[in-house]
């Protein structure tokens, strides 16, 4: 399978080349090759997203597409995260297909990420998939699916993401508040106790220094600990 990566350059110029030209390239901080933009009739809404990873913005293609970069952004492997820069095209017979990826991604270890995306839970087309890897192969790609919890978890996940922004971090509130929540206590006691704001517990849940039951409700009532230690 021939598959070749369609991008925009420096000048705004769009330019298709095999995988390999683009091996060590910084992708994901080039800018996207096409803007999601709202238009009468679209069916999903476009959505912005501040990357806590990043400090910067990018456009989501609908609600769900904004929710799984939000699980992304909260992944302590993640080191860069944006909106995809390019698109993967391949002749299927006479026709030229392509693929969209969702996100353009490098870890702390330097190892850079095209993430395909599960719509729905489901999982990624097998021909999408196919033609990602056979990319990220030439590209040294590694290929994963971005996915979305179900149910509560992603409830509070969203939840806690309000307080991704930097006026929540502070790290000498965050030794008080760890030691505070050394063992499991509801969240609003931890923080009123130090005469802290609650809003930094919840950036502590955000960044996973402090954890709670997931798929419960979260509430400033709902015991939270620190990472590490167990009821």
């Amino acid at each position: 399978m021939e598959v070749q990566v369609r991008y925009r350059d420096d000048l705004g110029r769009e330019r298709l080349v095999s995988p390999c030209a683009l091996h060590g390239a910084p992708v994901e901080e080039w800018p996207v090759l096409h803007e999601q933009r709202p238009y009468k009739g679209r069916r999903s809404k476009v959505r912005q997203y501040w990357s806590s990873t990043t400090k910067k913005s990018f456009v989501c293609r609908s609600l769900e597409h904004r929710d799984a970069a939000m699980v992304l952004d909260r992944d302590p492997d993640i080191a860069f995260l944006s909106a995809s820069s390019l698109q993967l095209e391949w002749r299927d017979g006479e026709r030229t297909r392509v693929v969209d990826p969702a996100f353009m991604a490098r870890t702390v270890g330097g190892q850079r990420c095209l993430y395909l995306y599960a719509r729905g839970g489901q999982e990624s087309d097998e021909q999408e998939t196919a033609v990602a890897r056979a990319a990220g192969q030439e590209a040294g790609w590694q290929v994963r699916t971005a996915r979305v919890p179900a149910g509560q978890v992603r409830r509070n996940l969203y939840l806690v993401s309000h307080f991704r922004h930097d006026e929540n971090a502070d790290e000498e509130a965050r030794a008080l508040l760890l030691q505070a929540f050394a063992r499991p206590r509801p969240l609003r006691e931890g923080a009123d106790c130090l005469a802290l704001p609650r809003s930094l517990c919840w950036y502590l849940l955000w960044t996973g220094a402090l954890t709670t039951h997931w798929d419960l409700p979260l509430v400033p009532t709902s015991l939270v600990w620190a990472d590490g230690e167990t009821l």
